[in-house]
């Protein structure tokens, strides 16, 4: 579902790449509004950076930015004034945008999206991209309002403690009983020395959503907008690759490699675990970006587990297989669209397509030399920060919320997660080495498809998804059989999901979702 360019349009993609100033007749001496949303850190009022991106037209940049925490209140009121600034950032593609899209209070995009009016976004948002913003017409097509915002996030991985792995003598597991023999020692064979029996492997966390693609991965599922050989869809749940994921649980719940309690974690308690030092895997959500940090400011791991070290492995790969296949969809974090009614549309397409450039997207995130980094290595996208003025101006100054597109032009990760050299080095060789060993790939999330939120409503008003969630716990648990759980799949579960899975058969006769 990519896009092919020819030669001449990659030609005068580059052409355009090479030039982001507007000329003088387009935009100097004007002032662009726009809407952000901006992390409470980021500093709006005689930002350099603001006025340097104006800089690059000969113009003002003029940006309101409401508390995050009411972002969406602010910008409904917007919407409902009729008063829009000229660029704005949505963050929404449900209901309200398709109401605002079809008032024609946003710029319809499709006469401009092409390789002459907006040559970057053309060249770096893909189809599968795109469709996450498009709003359905009544004739069955489908226009664009907006152009989102993609990011590239870094390698999904999960993460282990390798000072148990040293001292057990066991390796990264890369396939699924791997994965069961490692947790299983890390829980059995007292990997903190400490002579008692008080850890544990992992932990399903149910909160976040138990059925993870870094551990889905070996088993050879897919996810259920994804269209069976014959064009019918299938829940997740109805596949046998999804009930030998549900075994293999079950064999480590059994064997004690699974914490007893998973069932009762509240969000993110399971990294909590590990950081105490009584769980040796974390998986959920988790990127390579995590290595470093371990999402612990306060240093509790380091401080309660003197001498502890981390790794990351890839996603778990089917038995036979070199690579593990990552089912993906578009990491679509927002979008922008421009006011139907502005006096300066060209200069606004301007401001949005230049946002598809590495100079610009840059510029938004790592800032200027001499007030947000000492310096920036374009390569290593690593930028050095040898002072407390410093870091504190990037974090003033510059955000990845702020970014048009947070995502290089190649589609490749805009920044590289790392606060010391020593720390890049880690970053970069393990996203290189998983990366090798992981294939991601692209799939449409269903709840774009118009009427998925009203069939969600109906489904969860009648108690669906939290009783199959208690029938998959007592099934892992040793609590239900096999049969048990396999009659409310067919009797209940794909019942009350059918109608969903007829509206992704019948989405547009097919044609353009997952096809």
């Amino acid at each position: 579902m990519k896009k092919a360019l020819s030669l001449a349009v990659v030609l005068a993609t580059l052409l355009a790449m090479s030039a982001l100033t507007a000329p003088a007749a387009l935009a100097e001496g004007e002032t662009l509004t726009m809407l952000q949303r901006l992390p409470a850190t980021y500093v709006v009022e005689d930002n350099p950076v603001i006025k340097a991106w104006g800089d690059l037209y000969g113009i003002t940049i003029e940006i309101e930015a409401p508390p995050i925490s009411s972002f969406n209140d602010r910008r409904n009121v917007i919407m409902a004034s009729g008063d829009l600034p000229d660029l704005m950032y949505v963050g929404d593609t449900g209901a309200l945008y398709t109401q605002w899209s079809k008032e024609g209070l946003f710029l319809n995009l499709d006469p401009y999206f092409n390789a002459e009016r907006t040559p970057n976004a053309f060249a770096v948002l893909n189809d599968d991209e795109l469709f996450t913003v498009k709003v359905l017409n009544d004739d069955g097509s489908s226009s664009l309002y907006s152009l989102p915002r993609v990011q590239t996030k870094p390698q999904d991985v999960i993460i282990y403690r390798a000072d148990w792995l040293e001292k057990l003598g066991l390796e990264v597991p890369t396939t699924a009983a791997e994965f069961a023999v490692v947790v299983e020692a890390f829980a059995t064979r007292d990997p903190d020395g400490n002579g008692a029996d008080d850890t544990f492997g992992w932990s399903l966390n149910t909160v976040m959503g138990p059925e993870h693609r870094s551990l889905l991965s070996a088993f050879g599922t897919h996810p259920m907008e994804v269209p069976e050989a014959d064009g019918s869809y299938k829940l997740l749940q109805q596949q046998p690759a999804y009930i030998e994921y549900l075994a293999w649980c079950r064999d480590m719940y059994s064997a004690g490699a699974l914490d007893p309690e998973f069932y009762v974690t509240k969000m993110y308690e399971d990294d909590d675990v590990f950081l105490a030092g009584k769980m040796g895997v974390i998986y959920n959500s988790k990127v390579t970006e995590h290595l470093a940090a371990l999402n612990d400011p306060a240093g509790v791991f380091q401080t309660g587990n003197p001498g502890a070290k981390v790794v990351a492995g890839p996603p778990l790969r089917l038995e036979g297989e070199t690579v593990a296949d990552v089912w993906y969809n578009p990491q679509v974090w927002g979008n922008y669209a421009i006011n139907a009614d502005s006096d300066l549309i060209d200069l606004a397409l301007k401001v949005l397509d230049d946002g598809y450039t590495d100079k610009v997207n840059e510029l938004l995130l790592v800032g200027l030399e001499g007030v947000t980094y000492t310096t920036w290595d374009p390569e290593t996208r690593f930028a050095f920060k040898d002072s407390d003025e410093i870091i504190a101006n990037a974090t003033s100054y510059c955000a990845s919320y702020a970014t048009i597109n947070y995502q290089r032009q190649d589609k490749g990760l805009l920044v590289a997660t790392a606060n010391t050299p020593e720390q890049l080095d880690v970053f970069n060789g393990t996203e290189e080495t998983v990366r090798a060993a992981a294939r991601r790939v692209s799939f449409l999330s269903g709840n774009g498809v118009p009427g998925y939120g009203d069939i969600q409503v109906t489904i969860t008003e009648v108690g669906i998804p939290d009783a199959w969630g208690e029938i998959r716990t007592k099934y892992i648990t040793g609590e239900a059989s096999l049969e048990e759980l396999q009659a409310f799949i067919n009797d209940k579960y794909v019942p009350a999901y059918q109608p969903l899975l007829d509206l992704y058969a019948a989405y547009n006769d097919g044609a353009g979702f997952n096809k």
